[in-house]
């Protein structure tokens, strides 16, 4: 997968603090990759109905509803304009549920970015929503800007493990750090779930974790010489990849993470490693999509 950082950088705006926290990071992204920021809100007037209020008429509310939307979407281009002047920004609302839409959106996105929390309603920008179907089916990476002060000097950390889609996270991982200027910490957790308990104290673990280095240094070796610049640091542990995971993201300011690991040696999925991050993280959590990006069904 070669992101196309030719298309923008795509951020969900529904008016609330954690979008706002996506919009501002979502400038950065685009300022670090030299490309377009553009905001988008969605507004499902199709199938919203209000109850209790008949006399308004359905054209009154779809117009107070979209009123509302490009109010949210000024108040989020002047922040960019604070922030990143260069920045060739546009806005658009969006029709549809956000999650719905948003995925829409991400087939022309090189990054999509959205809050971990939002307003709900018509926003619908709750975690565990939104924010979790776009990490699962986005046709291009995903960041969660979860809405808790991250590191802005940090590392990027990544998980990896020896699913077929690891080469999509390191790629992405490494773009990122030098985008960023900063460390890349590469984390590979060995897990024993499957062995037998009785073998556990028969392990070498210090072998299993000099074998686990040489094998995470031949993934790295190729994207190494790509990114001379990046300085990379390896991190074994023996098990508890989520946790060791949020525990790193306390000092970085990104973690990476594949949504369709299906390693034998430790998985990185979507509703285990990914789910946790997108939850429990103290940073933006960057989810890269199984499938190649842009690629429809």
């Amino acid at each position: 997968m070669s992101i196309e950082w030719h298309r923008p950088v795509v951020a969900g705006v529904d008016g609330s603090y954690a979008a706002l926290a996506a919009v501002e990071r979502a400038a950065v992204e685009a300022a670090a990759h030299a490309t377009g920021l553009r905001l988008v809100a969605a507004v499902e007037w199709a199938t919203y109905r209000a109850i209790g209020l008949p006399a308004l008429g359905e054209d009154h509310l779809r117009d107070v509803l979209l009123e509302q939307a490009r109010g949210h979407l000024s108040a989020a281009q002047a922040r960019v304009a604070v922030l990143q002047p260069q920045l060739e920004v546009s806005c658009e609302v969006i029709g549809g549920a956000a999650a719905a839409a948003l995925e829409r959106e991400s087939a022309g996105a090189a990054l999509l970015v959205v809050g971990g929390r939002g307003t709900g309603g018509f926003g619908e920008m709750l975690l565990g929503s939104v924010a979790l179907a776009l990490a699962a089916h986005s046709y291009c990476p995903v960041m969660v800007v979860r809405d808790v002060t991250a590191s802005a000097d940090g590392p990027v950390v990544v998980g990896v493990d020896d699913s077929r889609g690891r080469e999509e996270v390191l790629r992405l991982a490494f773009t990122e750090a030098a985008a960023q200027g900063c460390e890349l910490v590469v984390v590979h957790a060995w897990s024993a779930a499957k062995l037998d308990p009785l073998a556990l104290p028969l392990l070498d673990w210090s072998l299993i974790e000099s074998q686990s280095d040489d094998m995470v240094a031949g993934w790295t070796a190729p994207w190494e010489k790509e990114y001379p610049e990046v300085a990379l640091r390896r991190v074994f542990v023996r098990d508890g990849a989520a946790g060791a995971l949020t525990t790193l993201s306390e000092s970085a300011r990104t973690v990476v993470v594949g949504n369709g690991g299906r390693g034998a040696v430790r998985d990185f999925l979507l509703g285990s490693v990914s789910r946790a991050l997108v939850h429990h993280a103290h940073c933006s959590v960057l989810v890269v999509p199984a499938a190649a990006p842009h690629e429809h069904p």
